[in-house]
């Protein structure tokens, strides 16, 4: 078999590897289409994501779809050549957190693709790979696995929806248009919301995010064009999807009294931020972190063609040369989600 493997900063390779053969509750899966995420861009640039430092080889990857090819022992619903969608998560089941059913908050959790814990998690991109038969749901035999590779991002922005309360009817701001902003936009449609307006300091993603729905689009880096969203705060709820403390700073500035702020991006370490609107309007404001349920939620609305996530598709490259494969996946100006497969 062969495994898309990340050994450092920019050092990503093709590997062949031993055939995995699946344990007692486990799944032997082909592999079938891969999304590459913005924390593998991360450890292909720096090698790390936050405090998730690489301290040996790692299969990257964890936003993909895949085949059954071997169920094993005691497994039961799934045959060979079943469409499957694979949760990257495998939390311990066992801890105070996911007792309570925050499993996303898991103190122990296992993520694929992820140098959180050593040794590494290995993650998805393999073209043959071993998961806990819990971790897959079993699929239509005419579901697009393309489409569903994009249902991890989704149950992100699903669970950010979810932090945020009711949106029905309600004006939401996007801070941030790459692909999780993308993501929150479609999820707050989903969830009710009428009016979508989305801002970032790059034309061409405004541009893109114009072309896929939104509502009306700013330009972060004009300081008129955003007055516009600040002087006269509407905004019911505000996703900040860009990671950026200035974002933060116009989140909370472009929203109305007692709206919400839903963290989504993670912010540097030490990012100044004026919260006094925080107070003097009761703004309240969330974190968001991976997802619970919504990962079967993002696949069942995928699958019934409730939403179309394909349009963020930018490319579709094969992994046996995956430096190109990152490249494109590194150019914010053309690409905004970049699929891959093996050849």
């Amino acid at each position: 078999m062969k495994a898309c493997v990340i050994h450092g900063a920019e050092r990503v390779l093709i590997e062949e590897a031993p055939r995995p053969a699946p344990a007692r509750g486990q799944i032997r899966l082909r592999f079938a289409f891969g999304g590459i995420c913005g924390s593998d861009i991360h450890y292909f640039q720096h090698g790390r994501v936050g405090d998730s430092i690489l301290r040996g080889p790692m299969v990257l990857g964890h936003e993909f779809s895949a085949v059954v090819d071997l169920p094993g022992e005691s497994v039961e619903g799934f045959a060979p050549g079943d469409k499957v969608a694979v949760t990257p998560a495998r939390p311990c089941l066992s801890c105070d957190q996911c007792r309570r059913g925050l499993t996303n908050l898991c103190t122990d959790m296992a993520f694929m693709g992820s140098a959180a814990r050593f040794p590494h998690c290995d993650g998805g991109f393999a073209s043959e790979l071993v998961v806990e038969a819990r971790q897959c749901i079993r699929l239509p035999q005419e579901a697009d696995l393309r489409h569903v590779a994009m249902a991890e991002p989704y149950a992100v922005a699903l669970h950010a929806a979810t932090m945020a309360g009711d949106l029905t009817g309600a004006t939401v701001l996007v801070t941030g248009a790459g692909v999780i902003g993308q993501m929150c936009a479609t999820a707050a449609r989903a969830a009710g919301a009428a009016r979508i307006l989305m801002s970032d300091i790059a034309p061409a993603a405004l541009a893109r995010a114009r072309e896929l729905g939104v509502d009306e689009v700013f330009d972060a880096g004009d300081p008129a064009a955003m007055a516009a969203l600040t002087d006269s705060p509407r905004c019911d709820a505000v996703f900040e999807a860009s990671g950026a403390a200035p974002a933060l700073g116009t989140a909370i500035a472009a929203a109305k009294p007692r709206g919400t702020v839903v963290q989504v991006g993670f912010l540097p370490p030490k990012a100044p931020v004026d919260l006094a609107k925080l107070l003097t309007r009761e703004i309240r404001l969330v974190g968001t972190y991976r997802f619970i349920d919504e990962f079967a939620e993002a696949v069942r609305q995928i699958v019934e063609g409730e939403v179309d996530l394909r349009p963020m598709i930018s490319a579709d490259m094969p992994l046996d040369r995956p430096e190109e494969a990152f490249a494109r996946a590194l150019d914010k100006t053309a690409a905004l989600k970049v699929m891959v497969h093996f050849p």
